[in-house]
């Protein structure tokens, strides 16, 4: 399972099964695959609904969330991780600019 779609399946699970919109959706991460990971969700059997009544977690999705303490410091893991990531990116990428606005420079 991936990071984020175990951070949708608590953040259903924090909404009391009211899942219509999800609160702590990730910065960098586009409504439309938060949507395609709901519909993957769904088919793999542990959340039921849709985009437009709403999603709740299946036995099989509160079954995952049995050790809530334990997903729920991945899921924080995972998310700082790719704050990070995204932190060096954007490093490297400013990194870049400024070489190539100094070789425009010198020539």
């Amino acid at each position: 399972m991936f990071p984020t779609e175990m951070e949708i399946l608590l953040d259903i699970a924090k909404n009391k099964d009211s899942g219509k919109q999800l609160m702590s959706r990730p910065m960098d991460v586009v409504s439309e695959y938060i949507y395609y990971l709901c519909d993957s969700l769904v088919r793999r059997g542990y959340i039921k609904g849709n985009k437009t009544k709403g999603y709740r977690l299946t036995s099989m999705g509160r079954e995952i969330l049995a050790v809530p303490a334990e997903n729920e410091a991945r899921v924080k893991k995972a998310k700082a991780t790719r704050i990070e990531y995204r932190q060096e990116l954007d490093k490297l990428l400013k990194e870049r600019l400024k070489a190539s606005r100094e070789a425009e420079h010198s020539i």
